[in-house]
Protein backbone atom coordinates (compact mmCIF):
# COMPACT_ATOMS: atom_id res chain seq x y z
CA UNK A 1 0.00 0.00 0.00
CA UNK A 2 0.75 3.81 -0.17
CA UNK A 3 2.49 4.83 3.20
CA UNK A 4 0.85 7.85 4.68
CA UNK A 5 2.87 11.03 4.93
CA UNK A 6 3.84 12.40 8.48
CA UNK A 7 5.33 14.79 10.15
CA UNK A 8 6.78 15.57 13.34
CA UNK A 9 6.57 19.03 15.40
CA UNK A 10 9.99 19.56 17.37
CA UNK A 11 12.01 17.25 15.99
CA UNK A 12 15.17 18.65 17.35
CA UNK A 13 14.31 17.89 20.80
CA UNK A 14 15.08 14.43 22.47
CA UNK A 15 11.28 12.90 21.96
CA UNK A 16 11.37 14.20 18.25
CA UNK A 17 14.42 12.40 18.03
CA UNK A 18 13.15 9.51 19.23
CA UNK A 19 9.76 9.85 16.56
CA UNK A 20 12.12 10.14 14.24
CA UNK A 21 14.07 6.59 15.19
CA UNK A 22 10.26 4.76 15.09
CA UNK A 23 9.38 6.46 11.94
CA UNK A 24 11.70 5.84 9.78
CA UNK A 25 11.07 2.29 8.01
CA UNK A 26 7.81 2.26 9.40
CA UNK A 27 5.37 -0.43 7.34
CA UNK A 28 2.80 2.20 7.16
CA UNK A 29 3.94 5.75 7.58
CA UNK A 30 6.67 7.91 5.79
CA UNK A 31 8.24 10.74 7.39
CA UNK A 32 8.03 14.06 5.21
CA UNK A 33 8.40 17.10 7.30
CA UNK A 34 10.42 18.00 10.36
CA UNK A 35 9.33 20.86 12.11
CA UNK A 36 11.20 23.01 15.02
CA UNK A 37 11.86 26.15 16.40
CA UNK A 38 12.90 29.28 14.29
CA UNK A 39 16.61 28.60 15.71
CA UNK A 40 16.62 25.32 13.44
CA UNK A 41 14.47 26.39 10.95
CA UNK A 42 15.95 26.49 7.75
CA UNK A 43 18.69 24.25 8.16
CA UNK A 44 19.71 20.40 6.80
CA UNK A 45 18.67 17.90 10.02
CA UNK A 46 22.20 17.02 10.65
CA UNK A 47 23.18 20.77 10.75
CA UNK A 48 20.30 21.53 13.11
CA UNK A 49 21.81 18.79 15.19
CA UNK A 50 25.47 19.21 14.64
CA UNK A 51 25.32 15.56 13.78
CA UNK A 52 28.67 13.60 13.83
CA UNK A 53 30.17 16.25 16.11
CA UNK A 54 31.84 16.33 18.76
CA UNK A 55 28.83 18.74 20.26
CA UNK A 56 26.49 16.48 18.78
CA UNK A 57 22.74 16.96 20.04
CA UNK A 58 21.63 13.64 18.82
CA UNK A 59 20.35 11.60 21.65
CA UNK A 60 19.53 8.13 20.12
CA UNK A 61 21.60 5.09 20.02
CA UNK A 62 20.25 4.72 16.86
CA UNK A 63 21.25 6.48 13.54
CA UNK A 64 19.20 8.14 11.40
CA UNK A 65 18.72 7.57 7.93
CA UNK A 66 21.10 9.76 5.56
CA UNK A 67 18.02 10.77 3.85
CA UNK A 68 16.06 12.52 6.92
CA UNK A 69 19.70 14.20 7.89
CA UNK A 70 19.28 15.49 4.51
CA UNK A 71 16.11 17.18 5.04
CA UNK A 72 15.37 20.39 5.49
CA UNK A 73 13.30 21.57 8.76
CA UNK A 74 10.87 24.02 8.75
CA UNK A 75 9.63 26.05 11.20
CA UNK A 76 7.34 24.79 13.62
CA UNK A 77 5.55 28.99 13.38
CA UNK A 78 4.47 28.04 9.54
CA UNK A 79 3.10 24.36 9.73
CA UNK A 80 1.06 23.97 7.09
CA UNK A 81 -0.95 21.21 8.03
CA UNK A 82 -2.68 20.21 4.73
CA UNK A 83 0.61 19.01 3.60
CA UNK A 84 0.72 16.02 5.68
CA UNK A 85 -1.75 13.58 6.71
CA UNK A 86 -0.98 13.01 10.40
CA UNK A 87 1.00 14.96 12.88
CA UNK A 88 3.88 13.92 15.81
CA UNK A 89 3.97 16.38 18.36
CA UNK A 90 6.91 16.43 20.42
CA UNK A 91 5.82 20.55 21.28
CA UNK A 92 6.83 21.93 24.69
CA UNK A 93 3.32 22.04 26.34
CA UNK A 94 3.49 26.04 26.60
CA UNK A 95 3.86 26.09 22.63
CA UNK A 96 1.21 22.79 21.98
CA UNK A 97 -2.26 24.33 22.38
CA UNK A 98 -1.76 26.61 20.00
CA UNK A 99 0.04 24.75 17.35
CA UNK A 100 -1.58 21.36 17.59
CA UNK A 101 -5.20 23.08 17.29
CA UNK A 102 -4.07 25.00 14.56
CA UNK A 103 -3.09 21.92 12.96
CA UNK A 104 -6.53 19.83 14.16
CA UNK A 105 -8.62 22.23 12.07
CA UNK A 106 -7.48 19.90 9.30
CA UNK A 107 -5.41 16.76 10.42
CA UNK A 108 -4.65 14.48 13.21
CA UNK A 109 -2.43 15.15 16.08
CA UNK A 110 -0.66 12.54 17.97
CA UNK A 111 1.03 14.48 20.96
CA UNK A 112 3.07 13.23 24.01
CA UNK A 113 2.81 17.10 25.53
CA UNK A 114 -0.06 17.83 27.90
CA UNK A 115 -1.87 20.36 26.29
CA UNK A 116 -5.03 18.88 25.29
CA UNK A 117 -4.63 16.68 27.94
CA UNK A 118 -7.14 17.41 30.50
CA UNK A 119 -10.00 18.48 28.79
CA UNK A 120 -13.34 16.64 28.84
CA UNK A 121 -13.67 15.58 25.17
CA UNK A 122 -9.56 14.68 25.00
CA UNK A 123 -9.19 11.13 23.83
CA UNK A 124 -6.18 10.18 26.07
CA UNK A 125 -4.56 7.31 24.69
CA UNK A 126 -3.02 4.04 26.54
CA UNK A 127 -2.78 1.42 24.02
CA UNK A 128 -4.13 -1.90 25.31
CA UNK A 129 -6.16 -0.01 28.40
CA UNK A 130 -8.48 2.33 26.72
CA UNK A 131 -9.32 1.45 23.23
CA UNK A 132 -13.01 2.32 23.93
CA UNK A 133 -13.10 5.83 24.33
CA UNK A 134 -11.93 6.36 21.06
CA UNK A 135 -15.65 7.58 20.18
CA UNK A 136 -14.87 10.90 22.53
CA UNK A 137 -13.02 11.78 19.26
CA UNK A 138 -15.81 12.63 17.07
CA UNK A 139 -17.30 14.91 20.07
CA UNK A 140 -14.31 16.58 20.24
CA UNK A 141 -14.35 17.51 16.48
CA UNK A 142 -18.48 18.65 16.83
CA UNK A 143 -17.08 20.67 20.15
CA UNK A 144 -14.34 22.40 18.08
CA UNK A 145 -15.34 22.58 14.75
CA UNK A 146 -12.30 20.54 13.54
CA UNK A 147 -11.49 18.37 11.12
CA UNK A 148 -8.79 16.58 12.12
CA UNK A 149 -8.39 15.36 16.17
CA UNK A 150 -5.68 15.75 19.19
CA UNK A 151 -4.59 12.67 21.14
CA UNK A 152 -2.21 13.01 23.54
CA UNK A 153 -0.58 10.35 25.89
CA UNK A 154 -0.92 9.46 29.49
CA UNK A 155 1.33 11.03 31.71
CA UNK A 156 4.79 8.59 31.13
CA UNK A 157 4.22 8.15 35.27
CA UNK A 158 0.53 6.70 34.57
CA UNK A 159 1.36 3.96 32.02
CA UNK A 160 2.65 1.76 34.08
CA UNK A 161 0.16 1.62 36.91
CA UNK A 162 -2.91 1.81 34.60
CA UNK A 163 -1.64 -0.68 32.34
CA UNK A 164 -0.84 -2.96 35.34
CA UNK A 165 -4.27 -2.22 36.90
CA UNK A 166 -6.78 -2.56 33.62
CA UNK A 167 -6.74 -6.03 34.01
CA UNK A 168 -7.19 -6.27 37.74
CA UNK A 169 -10.37 -4.16 37.61
CA UNK A 170 -11.70 -5.88 34.97
CA UNK A 171 -11.73 -9.06 36.46
CA UNK A 172 -12.15 -8.64 40.00
CA UNK A 173 -12.74 -4.89 40.64
CA UNK A 174 -11.15 -2.73 42.83
CA UNK A 175 -11.53 -0.79 45.74
CA UNK A 176 -8.50 1.55 46.60
CA UNK A 177 -4.72 1.67 44.86
CA UNK A 178 -1.69 3.05 46.49
CA UNK A 179 1.14 3.60 44.73
CA UNK A 180 5.21 5.34 45.44
CA UNK A 181 6.87 5.87 42.14
CA UNK A 182 10.61 5.88 41.79
CA UNK A 183 11.11 7.79 38.51
CA UNK A 184 13.92 8.05 35.98
CA UNK A 185 15.87 11.63 35.42
CA UNK A 186 14.30 11.62 31.77
CA UNK A 187 10.85 11.17 32.39
CA UNK A 188 9.73 14.63 31.90
CA UNK A 189 13.34 15.88 31.32
CA UNK A 190 14.98 17.77 33.71
CA UNK A 191 12.67 20.60 34.21
CA UNK A 192 10.82 19.50 37.02
CA UNK A 193 13.77 19.41 38.92
CA UNK A 194 15.13 22.59 37.95
CA UNK A 195 11.76 24.37 39.07
CA UNK A 196 12.23 22.45 42.93
CA UNK A 197 15.64 24.36 42.92
CA UNK A 198 14.32 27.24 42.04
CA UNK A 199 11.78 27.20 44.51
CA UNK A 200 14.03 25.80 47.18
CA UNK A 201 15.99 28.93 46.63
CA UNK A 202 12.99 31.25 47.23
CA UNK A 203 12.40 29.49 50.42
CA UNK A 204 16.04 30.48 51.47
CA UNK A 205 17.49 26.54 50.79
CA UNK A 206 21.54 27.02 50.32
CA UNK A 207 21.66 24.83 47.01
CA UNK A 208 24.35 24.42 44.44
CA UNK A 209 24.08 26.33 41.11
CA UNK A 210 24.14 22.30 39.16
CA UNK A 211 21.29 21.08 40.75
CA UNK A 212 19.02 19.38 37.75
CA UNK A 213 22.20 18.84 35.67
CA UNK A 214 22.35 14.88 35.29
CA UNK A 215 25.39 15.27 34.01
CA UNK A 216 27.21 16.83 36.55
CA UNK A 217 26.00 13.64 38.83
CA UNK A 218 23.88 15.72 41.24
CA UNK A 219 21.18 12.88 41.56
CA UNK A 220 23.63 10.32 42.15
CA UNK A 221 23.10 8.55 45.92
CA UNK A 222 20.37 10.99 46.03
CA UNK A 223 16.37 11.35 45.77
CA UNK A 224 14.03 14.05 45.58
CA UNK A 225 10.82 13.43 46.71
CA UNK A 226 8.79 16.14 44.90
CA UNK A 227 7.58 16.33 41.61
CA UNK A 228 5.76 19.34 40.65
CA UNK A 229 1.88 18.39 39.58
CA UNK A 230 2.83 15.28 39.27
CA UNK A 231 0.97 13.02 41.36
CA UNK A 232 -2.33 14.72 40.86
CA UNK A 233 -1.95 14.00 37.12
CA UNK A 234 -1.67 10.42 37.99
CA UNK A 235 -4.62 10.36 40.48
CA UNK A 236 -6.63 12.13 37.92
CA UNK A 237 -4.93 9.99 34.79
CA UNK A 238 -5.41 6.48 36.18
CA UNK A 239 -9.43 6.52 36.92
CA UNK A 240 -10.18 7.82 33.34
CA UNK A 241 -8.04 5.77 32.16
CA UNK A 242 -9.97 2.83 33.92
CA UNK A 243 -13.52 4.60 33.53
CA UNK A 244 -16.37 3.97 30.98
CA UNK A 245 -17.64 5.92 27.45
CA UNK A 246 -20.71 6.43 28.21
CA UNK A 247 -23.13 9.20 26.05
CA UNK A 248 -20.04 11.18 24.67
CA UNK A 249 -18.41 11.50 28.39
CA UNK A 250 -16.00 9.25 30.05
CA UNK A 251 -17.09 8.23 33.70
CA UNK A 252 -14.11 7.84 35.41
CA UNK A 253 -14.02 4.40 37.75
CA UNK A 254 -14.95 4.32 41.04
CA UNK A 255 -11.72 3.35 43.49
CA UNK A 256 -9.76 5.70 45.57
CA UNK A 257 -6.45 5.70 44.42
CA UNK A 258 -3.18 7.53 46.18
CA UNK A 259 -0.02 8.52 44.83
CA UNK A 260 3.75 9.89 46.10
CA UNK A 261 6.32 10.56 43.34
CA UNK A 262 9.91 10.11 43.40
CA UNK A 263 12.96 11.45 41.07
CA UNK A 264 15.94 8.86 41.70
CA UNK A 265 18.81 8.62 39.86
CA UNK A 266 18.05 6.19 37.39
CA UNK A 267 18.42 6.79 33.57
CA UNK A 268 15.23 5.56 31.75
CA UNK A 269 12.66 3.40 33.23
CA UNK A 270 9.63 4.39 35.56
CA UNK A 271 9.40 1.91 38.98
CA UNK A 272 6.77 1.68 41.01
CA UNK A 273 5.74 0.15 44.68
CA UNK A 274 1.67 -0.72 43.66
CA UNK A 275 -0.86 -1.46 46.96
CA UNK A 276 -4.33 -2.60 45.69
CA UNK A 277 -7.71 -4.10 47.58
CA UNK A 278 -9.98 -5.67 45.33
CA UNK A 279 -13.86 -5.95 45.22
CA UNK A 280 -13.53 -9.83 44.90
CA UNK A 281 -11.99 -12.02 46.82
CA UNK A 282 -8.25 -14.04 44.45
CA UNK A 283 -5.18 -15.43 44.88
CA UNK A 284 -1.69 -13.93 44.11
CA UNK A 285 -2.15 -16.98 41.52
CA UNK A 286 -5.50 -15.78 39.55
CA UNK A 287 -4.07 -11.90 39.64
CA UNK A 288 -0.85 -13.28 37.92
CA UNK A 289 -2.82 -15.32 35.29
CA UNK A 290 -5.22 -12.06 34.55
CA UNK A 291 -1.75 -10.48 33.77
CA UNK A 292 0.08 -13.17 31.74
CA UNK A 293 -3.34 -13.43 29.40
CA UNK A 294 -4.53 -10.30 29.48
CA UNK A 295 -4.52 -9.15 25.46
CA UNK A 296 -5.56 -5.67 24.17
CA UNK A 297 -6.81 -4.27 20.51
CA UNK A 298 -2.85 -3.86 19.80
CA UNK A 299 -2.78 -7.57 19.82
CA UNK A 300 -5.70 -8.64 18.43
CA UNK A 301 -4.87 -5.98 15.28
CA UNK A 302 -1.25 -7.36 15.48
CA UNK A 303 -0.28 -3.77 14.84
CA UNK A 304 3.54 -3.20 13.54
CA UNK A 305 4.43 -1.20 17.18
CA UNK A 306 2.60 -3.62 19.48
CA UNK A 307 4.24 -5.88 21.86
CA UNK A 308 2.90 -9.84 22.13
CA UNK A 309 1.08 -9.46 25.42
CA UNK A 310 1.67 -6.00 26.99
CA UNK A 311 2.18 -7.24 30.34
CA UNK A 312 4.90 -9.56 31.21
CA UNK A 313 4.90 -11.20 34.94
CA UNK A 314 8.45 -11.82 36.69
CA UNK A 315 8.80 -14.82 39.28
CA UNK A 316 11.95 -13.07 40.36
CA UNK A 317 11.20 -11.50 43.94
CA UNK A 318 14.12 -8.84 43.75
CA UNK A 319 12.87 -8.53 39.90
CA UNK A 320 11.98 -6.00 37.92
CA UNK A 321 14.90 -3.66 37.87
CA UNK A 322 14.85 -0.96 35.78
CA UNK A 323 19.14 -1.21 34.35
CA UNK A 324 18.03 -4.91 33.38
CA UNK A 325 14.52 -5.00 32.69
CA UNK A 326 13.01 -1.52 31.58
CA UNK A 327 13.90 -2.49 27.58
CA UNK A 328 11.54 -6.09 27.61
CA UNK A 329 9.73 -5.69 24.94
CA UNK A 330 11.46 -3.20 23.37
CA UNK A 331 10.43 -0.89 26.16
CA UNK A 332 6.68 -0.96 25.56
CA UNK A 333 5.35 -3.19 27.96
CA UNK A 334 4.62 -3.11 31.64
CA UNK A 335 7.01 -5.20 33.92
CA UNK A 336 5.45 -6.58 36.72
CA UNK A 337 7.41 -8.77 39.82
CA UNK A 338 7.17 -9.28 43.68
CA UNK A 339 3.34 -9.70 43.70
CA UNK A 340 2.64 -10.95 47.42
CA UNK A 341 -0.51 -11.12 49.38
CA UNK A 342 -1.12 -8.53 52.57
CA UNK A 343 -2.53 -7.56 55.46
CA UNK A 344 -5.61 -5.95 54.00
CA UNK A 345 -8.89 -7.36 53.08
CA UNK A 346 -8.64 -8.51 49.33
CA UNK A 347 -4.91 -6.81 49.79
CA UNK A 348 -2.08 -7.16 47.78
CA UNK A 349 1.35 -5.61 46.42
CA UNK A 350 3.55 -5.94 43.57
CA UNK A 351 6.32 -3.49 41.62
CA UNK A 352 5.45 -2.37 37.82
CA UNK A 353 7.91 -0.90 35.73
CA UNK A 354 7.42 0.74 32.55
CA UNK A 355 9.68 2.18 30.04
CA UNK A 356 9.01 6.13 29.94
CA UNK A 357 10.81 7.08 26.66
CA UNK A 358 9.47 4.12 24.60
CA UNK A 359 6.01 3.54 25.99
CA UNK A 360 5.33 6.49 27.79
CA UNK A 361 6.59 8.54 24.34
CA UNK A 362 7.47 8.41 20.94
CA UNK A 363 7.22 4.92 20.45
CA UNK A 364 3.65 4.84 22.09
CA UNK A 365 2.71 7.73 20.28
CA UNK A 366 3.71 6.10 16.60
CA UNK A 367 1.39 2.59 18.31
CA UNK A 368 -1.38 5.00 19.03
CA UNK A 369 -1.69 6.16 15.24
CA UNK A 370 -1.15 2.75 14.01
CA UNK A 371 -4.53 2.08 16.34
CA UNK A 372 -6.20 5.11 15.04
CA UNK A 373 -5.26 4.14 11.18
CA UNK A 374 -6.30 0.38 11.40
CA UNK A 375 -9.77 1.64 12.85
CA UNK A 376 -9.94 4.51 10.26
CA UNK A 377 -9.94 7.07 12.11
CA UNK A 378 -6.73 8.24 10.39
CA UNK A 379 -7.67 8.05 6.95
Amino acid sequence: MAKIPVAVLGATGEVGQKFVINLQGHPWFELTALYASERSAGKKYAEALDYGQENSRWFCKEAPDEKILDMTVLDVRDVRPEENNVFFSALPSETAMEIEGKIAKERPVISTASAYRYFDDSFVYLPSVNESHAGIISVQQKNREWRGFVVPQANCTTIGLAMSLKPVYDEFGLERVTMASMQAVSGSGYGAVKEWAKQRREQGADLPAVLGDFSQGVFEGNVIPYIRGEEEKVKKETVKLLGEFIDGKIKPAGFKIACKCNRVPVLDGHTESVFIETTKGCSVDELKEAWKNYRGEPQRLALPSAPKQPIIVMEAIDRPQPRFDAAIGGGMVAVIGGVEANAFDNGFQYTVLSHNTELGAAKGAVLAAEYLYKVGLIK
